[in-house]
């Protein structure tokens, strides 16, 4: 049961779990000035957070089984299909967590009345497809299929929460919908930047590995310099959208947020010190760490908005 869960990577379902419960209920509604009770209810929102979670999780187990050879060199006897499961068992999770996380897509798309949106689902389903079994190994192109992904779960719950209010005729405010839409771009912008930069460092972690298969990441295509250069250019991007945020936050009187932007403007500067100075594997494991905290520090801040609507 243990490498069950380590296999679909636990933590981060319960990061994604969080941060669509705090940007739906401490963000959006509040936001709008609406009850819980409005919109989305509480069984829609369990399907699409099932749908994200189940899609995720299929593509962590494709991802693992196309990694194989990778991470018997990167990371011996971790990979939960070296000894634990067998491949066919791989395919059967597989094919179990991708499928349900259509169904239960398309099914929150016919009760909010837009059944051609499972799409979204079904096309996530073949991009972390393409991801493991193409894109992964083609330099940046995989790191931005994986952030670009990181940031649509954000995007996904704002969209639904609109079907659901469109379907039922909730009228809202239009400055309070702009400022909502602004709200929800800047936090799917900073999950964008932080996954884009933690997959490239991750690509110069396991460069060892993807040497020698041959899978063409950055770092093995252009060299670790220029990997570590575009990183270094993602973080500073990062630092000063931060910088951004935190003015407009000034700007418009959310003042618990603009003081909590300290600590996330210092987290990117320490990524950043550390990116430099960074050279061998676990100098970049460690970074890996950091970024992470850098994440949650954005999430978590979501939930200010209760102190400040």
């Amino acid at each position: 049961m243990k490498v069950f869960f380590k296999m679909i990577r636990w933590p981060n379902l319960l990061m994604m779990v969080l941060s669509m419960s705090l940007l739906l209920f401490l963000l959006i509604k509040p936001g709008l000035g609406l009850e819980n009770k409005v919109g989305m209810d509480f069984p829609e929102f369990v399907l699409l957070v099932a749908a994200v979670l189940l899609t995720a999780m299929g593509g962590y187990v494709i991802n693992d089984l196309k990694d194989l050879q990778t991470d018997a060199v990167n990371k011996p006897e971790k990979n939960p299909f070296e000894k634990i499961f067998t491949k066919d068992m791989g395919w059967i999770f597989y094919w179990v967590f991708a499928i349900g996380g259509i169904l239960s897509g398309a099914l929150l798309s016919f009760l909010l009345g837009k059944s051609s949106y499972v799409l979204i689902f079904i096309l996530t389903t073949g991009l972390l497809w393409f991801y493991a079994t193409r894109y992964q190994c083609q330099p940046l192109v995989g790191n931005l299929v994986v952030a670009f992904l990181s940031a649509l779960s954000f995007g996904l719950v704002w969209l639904y929460e609109l079907m659901a209010l469109q379907i039922h005729a909730v009228q809202v405010d239009r400055s309070a919908l702009l400022m909502v839409n602004v709200l929800v771009l800047i936090y799917m912008g900073f999950a964008f930047l932080v996954s884009l930069m933690r997959e490239v460092v991750k690509d110069m972690e396991d460069v060892d590995g993807d040497t020698k298969t041959g899978c063409l990441t950055l770092p093995v295509s252009y060299g670790m310099k220029k990997a570590k250069n575009i990183a270094l250019i993602v973080n500073l991007l990062g630092l000063f959208a931060s910088f951004a945020i935190q003015w407009f936050f000034y700007e418009n009187g959310f003042n618990v947020l603009f003081l909590f932007f300290f600590l996330v403007d210092l987290l990117f500067g320490t990524v950043l010190l550390k990116l430099i100075n960074a050279r061998r594997k676990e100098h970049f494991s460690a970074l890996s760490l950091w970024i992470k905290l850098l994440m949650v520090a954005g999430i978590l801040s979501i939930g200010l908005f209760y102190f400040e609507f």
